[in-house]
């Protein structure tokens, strides 16, 4: 009998990865549930869940002692259920870092050397777009708001491109050196002040939803920018949308919304000084080898009684 059952709940296109994880660890179970009714099946005996849990399934998971998440936000796996039981629960912070933080970077440069102008003008066949007003992120300020994994890597990019960078943290620790200034949450407003552009990477939680409301966009500068790659709803959807239609900031940059996906005939799509990128700027042809890696270090760390990669404190929720 297997010592351990892991189900592997969005890992049936890549039986290959699964193959060679039953080759490594031969005394576990691994099951890929081909729809809802197999992975109703399986919860009762399942020790570890890699990917999604639907909520209805955790009553019959009497035997779950660990969740893998594969991406970094885990707001949706943190039901009142799993946040006061004994189950861990862990995620992929880490390895999306390099692509969202060049996603940002691209929505900035985006904004500073005009290239929806220039693109239009491509598209119209004419040589100067009308109107070009580019300028340089270089001797800018950048406010990040959540200076973890995800916004430390952004950080660390815009401060070799010569931008001065505020970094905002719940639980502020040493400042690294890429940061001119690390604040508390209570430096909101002195970040959101200071800033040429402000970057939300922080995660979805009770503390930041709608963290970003009128009266924090009110405080940042008319010329600034603001982008989202935390979750929608860390943005208030009202006071933003009209933050960006009466110019009480210059753009957004946004890869998450609210709602998620954006509606058809959300006014998001069409305002002339908002980017959206439809919840893209995780993807990278490497994730799932990415992945695959950091779930086979943490299996076995897990059969070694070894802490955990990337645990999440399930009451801060991150």
């Amino acid at each position: 009998m297997a010592e351990l059952t892991v189900v592997l709940s969005t890992w049936s296109e890549r039986r290959d990865k699964v193959e060679q994880l039953r080759h490594r660890f031969s005394q576990i179970e691994f099951v890929v549930p081909s729809n809802d009714a197999e992975y109703a099946e399986v919860m009762p005996r399942a020790h570890v869940v890699v990917g999604r849990l639907p909520q209805e399934l955790l009553p019959q998971a009497r035997n779950l002692r660990w969740i893998q998440n594969q991406g970094a936000g885990v707001d949706r796996l943190l039901t009142p259920e799993v946040i006061s039981s004994d189950i861990v629960v862990t995620n992929a912070q880490s390895l999306h870092a390099a692509q969202i933080s060049e996603h940002v970077l691209t929505m900035m440069l985006c904004f500073a050397r005009d290239f929806r102008k220039i693109l239009q003008a491509q598209r119209d066949h004419v040589w100067r777009p009308p109107e070009f007003n580019p300028f340089c992120l270089e001797s800018q300020t950048l406010g990040v708001v959540g200076a973890g994994g995800i916004g430390g890597a952004l950080a660390e990019k815009a401060h070799y491109l010569g931008m001065r960078v505020i970094g905002l943290r719940r639980r502020p620790k040493e400042k690294p050196s890429y940061l001119d200034k690390l604040v508390g949450s209570d430096g909101l407003h002195e970040l959101l002040r200071q800033s040429d552009h402000v970057a939300v990477c922080c995660p979805l939680t009770a503390e930041t939803t709608g963290l970003i409301g009128a009266e924090e966009l009110h405080a940042m500068k008319p010329s600034a920018y603001i982008y989202n790659i935390g979750r929608g709803k860390i943005i208030q959807a009202e006071p933003l949308l009209q933050a960006l239609k009466d110019g009480w900031i210059a753009g957004a940059g946004l890869d998450v919304t609210d709602p998620e996906p954006l509606p058809p005939d959300a006014e998001l799509w069409d305002l002339p000084n908002v980017i959206v990128t439809q919840h893209t700027s995780g993807t990278a042809p490497h994730n799932d080898d990415r992945f695959f890696d950091l779930l086979e270090e943490n299996i076995g760390r897990f059969l070694n009684g070894e802490p955990l990669l990337n645990v999440v404190d399930k009451e801060a929720g991150y």
